[in-house]
């Protein structure tokens, strides 16, 4: 039973520290968009990982999730765009850097195409090369996305840690004649 409950809890947690750390300023259309494709996909892999029956995931279909999250997100980076929704881009490397609009269309069309060359290679490793070299392929993609937050938390959530903490501790002192 409890182990039932415990992956709803974690997520709601999660939820809930992301919506009082959420920034205040309205969300482009396209950020939106990139948020609900990652939560539908995030459900979809919890579900195969935590509800299904062992087995029930085709293993085809495992060797296809890298390339259907690499597909999703680089058909969002170029319609978002394209229907006038905005740069998903800034999310995903934050807007701490300040571009110009054609800077963040170049931006955001690299990594649409770096997007959808990672899922080509995935699906040429996934045909051509063996199990452990598709394990290997993955992995280094999953530290590429490290390196992504990395770079988020160095630029973005440092400074607001640290305005936190100053903020806090400004609060607790006594007022300075």
């Amino acid at each position: 039973m409890i182990a039932n409950v415990l992956p709803a809890v974690a997520v709601g947690a999660a939820l809930l520290v992301c919506w009082l750390w959420r920034p205040r300023a309205a969300a482009e259309p396209g950020v939106r968009l990139l948020v609900i494709c990652y939560a539908v996909l995030g459900a979809w892999a919890l579900w195969f990982g935590v509800y299904a029956a062992p087995g029930q995931e085709p293993a085809a279909l495992q060797l296809w999730k890298p390339t259907v999250m690499y597909a999703v997100l680089a058909t969002v980076l170029i319609a978002a765009p394209l229907l006038g929704w905005g740069y998903p881009v800034k999310a995903v490397f934050g807007t701490y850097f300040i571009f110009s609009g054609r800077e963040w269309r170049w931006i955001n069309l690299c990594f649409a195409a770096l997007c959808a060359l990672l899922g080509g290679v995935n699906l040429v490793i996934v045909y051509f090369h063996s199990k452990n070299d598709w394990e290997g392929f993955k992995w280094s993609c999953m530290v590429n996305v490290i390196a992504v937050v990395l770079l988020r938390v160095t630029f973005i959530w440092v400074d607001t840690l640290a305005r936190i903490v100053t903020h806090v501790q400004g609060r607790g002192k006594a007022p300075q004649p």
